[in-house]
């Protein structure tokens, strides 16, 4: 009996024990400081400080800074090494239902430098196929760049026949007050005035531009003809000249009858091959109309006294004149001279060749802002004469006169270059 009282009550005084040391460590436990996350200070070291506290000594941070921080730096790094690799390249164009625009005047000609560079170096292997293809390119010279809404009228045109046809590349100069437009699309081997998209398409924006754009309120440092000032056709693949011949004469009578402006033809598309420069001269596109070198509203007759190929023998004077033709591909390079001297001209008369210089290179002098006048040239030919040559001789002939010349820039993509937009777009 004695035994097994004293049996119980070791038990219970062994419970008692247990209970007694449980409640004590975990009284314990709450008494000892621990630093979460975003603690300040443990009994190992000395206190953690914000990282803007100390820049300099990433040990004593508190560890979200340390994390944040770290992670900022690795994700500046990462980001840093893509935009060196990469060139920065990223979308430099907007591309908005069939429609590519590039970047206006002051950043074009590096833009397109650069591309026709890297073209050179590895974009060979894919001109055999694209000279498979038959397509057709047109170039659409407006005389406006200052009314945006006007302009979205004009594209919004086009788009009635994208993805036949497109806007592959847009040029604007607000100086000049003018804007280019370079269509593409496929062709048939025999194209009709109904089934041609690219005429369509070119019909359209013209039609657009005359509701849109009043020629009398018009002013630029860019000669002009007319609302739509040039209108021109060039093959591209396997079409021939003939073929985009025959669409830039279903343009210009749908225009003459249609629309009612006195259309001229030049080149392929003229029975006699006449050329652009002489219906130009003919017309006084090269004489400015208004004070200095400004050209500035419409006609100053509505009788022509040369007999268009289209349209009516007298001009509406607030379209003007359309001039269409075809041609083989023709660049287009403006290189600046940083001067208000007239004698600049001077310059674009000898880089010429109708001036003694360069074959196959036609050229004006046109005042281009304050002290910068452009030396603004065709190159009829640009596997012979290209812009490379164009640059190196009017430098030359800026240091004869003692002006400086600035890099010289393409207002247009090659025609490999835009070939590919087009298939890339229609894709």
């Amino acid at each position: 009996m004695a035994t097994r009282i004293m049996a119980s009550a070791a038990r219970g005084s062994a419970i008692i024990s247990r209970i007694s040391t449980t409640q004590s460590s975990a009284a314990a436990s709450r008494l000892i400081p621990r630093r979460g996350f975003a603690g300040a200070a443990d009994h190992h070291g000395p206190p953690k400080v914000n990282c803007w506290q100390d820049p300099l000594s990433p040990s004593k941070w508190k560890e979200e800074h340390f994390v944040i921080v770290s992670l900022t730096g690795w994700g500046l790094l990462l980001y840093g090494g893509f935009k060196f690799f990469s060139g920065g390249k990223g979308k430099t164009e907007e591309q908005l239902d069939g429609i590519v625009s590039p970047v206006v005047w002051e950043s074009n000609h590096r833009r397109f430098q650069f591309r026709r560079t890297r073209l050179e170096k590895g974009g060979r292997k894919d001109r055999k196929t694209m000279s498979r293809l038959m397509l057709g390119c047109c170039k659409v010279y407006i005389s406006e760049s200052r009314n945006k809404v006007a302009l979205q009228s004009i594209e919004r045109a086009a788009k009635l026949f994208f993805p036949d046809a497109a806007i592959v590349n847009k040029f604007e100069d607000e100086t000049y007050n003018r804007v280019g437009y370079t269509l593409v699309s496929k062709l048939h081997p025999k194209p009709s005035s109904g089934s041609c998209s690219l005429k369509g398409a070119v019909f359209e924006m013209v039609k657009a531009a005359l509701r849109a754009i009043d020629f009398n309120n018009h002013s630029g440092s860019h000669p002009r003809l007319g609302v739509v000032d040039h209108i021109c056709f060039h093959p591209l693949g396997s079409t021939n000249l003939e073929q985009i011949a025959g669409v830039a004469k279903f343009l210009a009578s749908d225009i003459g009858s249609s629309l009612e402006v006195p259309t001229f033809l030049y080149g392929a598309a003229h029975e006699n091959g006449r050329t652009l420069d002489s219906i130009r001269r003919d017309l006084g596109y090269f004489s400015p109309n208004a004070y200095g070198n400004v050209w500035a509203g419409g006609p100053d007759s509505d009788d022509l006294h040369l007999k268009p190929d289209e349209g009516p023998a007298k001009v509406h004077r607030s379209k003007g004149i359309i001039v269409i033709g075809t041609t083989r591909w023709v660049d287009n390079y403006n290189v600046p001279v940083y001067t208000s001297d007239i004698s600049a001209v001077r310059i674009a008369k000898r880089v010429s060749g109708r001036g003694g210089g360069l074959p196959s290179v036609q050229s004006m002098a046109l005042a281009h802002g304050e002290n910068v006048i452009e030396v603004a040239c065709n190159l009829l030919d640009p596997s012979l004469i290209g812009g490379d040559q164009v640059q190196i001789e009017v430098e030359h002939l800026g240091r004869e006169e003692g002006m400086d010349v600035g890099k010289g820039y393409y207002t247009d993509l090659s025609q490999d270059e835009i070939t590919q937009a087009y298939l890339k777009l229609a894709s």
